[in-house]
């Protein structure tokens, strides 16, 4: 379930977000703008349940989130998306080209999660990459 998400907030912060993740555990809930500024919070979420998945639009308006999202959550737990039509996918894609994080990363937040996340669902659709 990708759901609108923003720190601080008391309608989809990350108390919020902590209540929902505990209540529905066999839910993958991506995070749409991963608790936008409430960095920290977003990778105690993402570290705490393994149902919770970053994604990022609108997180590359803010120098060195992704590299602190990445290094402390792991790309594994994070999803490419830019939040169209409000911002324009060439600067979410420079964004995540120029972060200072590996090849692997990449690979993982522009397709690699989404396919492991949707394998289960629609197999036929996924195509292993290595």
């Amino acid at each position: 379930m990708l759901a609108h998400t923003w720190g601080g907030s008391a309608y989809d912060g990350e108390d919020v977000v902590q209540q929902v993740a505990e209540r529905y555990p066999r839910v993958r809930f991506l995070l749409g703008h991963s608790c936008h500024g409430a960095w920290d919070a977003a990778v105690a979420l993402a570290r705490s349940f393994p149902n919770i998945y970053l994604e990022l639009t609108a997180v590359f308006d803010d120098r060195g989130a992704i590299e602190k999202l990445v290094g402390e959550a792991g790309s594994e737990r994070m999803l490419f998306g830019t939040d169209l039509p409000w911002f324009d996918p060439h600067h979410a894609v420079g964004v995540l080209m120029n972060a200072d994080i590996t090849d692997r990363d990449r690979h993982n937040i522009c397709h690699a999660n989404a396919e492991r996340l949707l394998a289960p669902i629609v197999p036929e659709l996924v195509v292993a990459r290595e």
